[in-house]
């Protein structure tokens, strides 16, 4: 979450090409068998720090026009807001544009029909709203990178609502922190913090389990020490996981618990983008649900799409 880097405010007519466009790095044959994904910024930043991962995805075989990084102008802006009039468009005009790439480029498969999230800070928290409230049909993967899932008390020194609303972590009022609980529960209240999840919840507590529309794999990522998540369990979800995950070699990561895992790094909050390890990582997070055991049993078991 840096605070200190000036607002870009993009063109409109670049908002579905900019990520994309900057790789670099390009593979020799497109896979139109992948799925799209989207990159959510945290609080202050913008698409630009996609890049480093954007390019890796496109030298491994990803279409460019399957990759989206969004702008949130302001950086600031609340989450709901963000999720409702940001994240649900640039979906919906992912999916189009990822059709559109795929017809042209002459490929006879399933249509892209769903799309993966992945999210670094307070982006967590606007995509997590978009996943679990607004269109969880339309997510298969979302990933959290350093995110503040349950609020952090790091944001308590600033004034703006986004900042409020993540003020104090694990709040329990629903009078004052609506959105927490909303998405997190309270003591006595208690919500799936993962709906249509693959992974297992708490014992007890509340299940809203997939079906043949709406499966999601969730996934977080933390590192410890973290300036800007505090406190750093924060970003721990309950339910998350559900599906095996092999952490490529020589990545230092571990998964604690399912779906939950700390990046063992001496890496930044931010800086943790760029990290080629990290990149790696979510790589293999984002290819795990096209794993052919993974999909015939999502299929057997749900009637999910990809």
């Amino acid at each position: 979450m840096q605070r200190c880097r000036p607002l870009r405010l993009w063109a409109m007519s670049l908002l579905l090409g900019l990520a994309s466009g900057c790789s670099a790095v390009r593979s020799e044959t497109a896979d139109y068998a992948r799925t799209p994904v989207l990159f959510v910024h945290g609080h202050g930043l913008s698409s630009a720090d996609w890049r480093p991962l954007i390019r890796y995805l496109v030298g491994i075989g990803y279409p460019s026009e399957y990759l989206h990084a969004v702008d949130i102008v302001p950086n600031t802006m609340a989450n709901i807001p963000a999720a409702t009039s940001v994240i649900a468009p640039a979906a919906a005009a992912l999916l189009v544009r990822a059709n559109a790439a795929a017809q042209g480029g002459g490929y006879r498969g399933e249509m892209p029909q769903r799309l993966d999230i992945v999210s670094h800070s307070m982006g967590a928290v606007s995509s997590r709203w978009y996943a679990a409230k607004l269109h969880p049909e339309v997510v298969r993967t979302w990933v959290s990178l350093v995110g503040a899932n349950h609020g952090t008390n790091a944001l308590c020194r600033f004034t703006h609502e986004a900042a409020r609303e993540m003020c104090p972590a694990f709040a329990t009022s629903a009078q004052t922190h609506p959105l927490q609980v909303a998405l997190n529960g309270a003591d006595g209240a208690w919500v799936d913090e993962t709906p249509h999840g693959l992974g297992s919840d708490r014992p007890g507590g509340p299940r809203v389990p997939p079906d043949s529309r709406r499966s999601i794999l969730y996934l977080t990522v933390r590192i410890e020490p973290d300036r800007w998540i505090a406190p750093e369990r924060s970003a721990v979800l309950d339910g998350a996981g559900g599906i095996p995950l092999d952490i490529p070699a020589g990545v230092p990561a571990e998964e604690t618990s399912p779906g939950n895992f700390l990046f063992r790094a001496r890496v930044g909050h931010d800086p943790l983008l760029h990290h080629r390890d990290l990149i790696r990582l979510v790589a293999a997070m984002l290819a795990v649900r096209d794993r052919p055991d993974v999909r015939h049993a999502a299929s057997a078991d749900s009637g999910a799409r990809r």
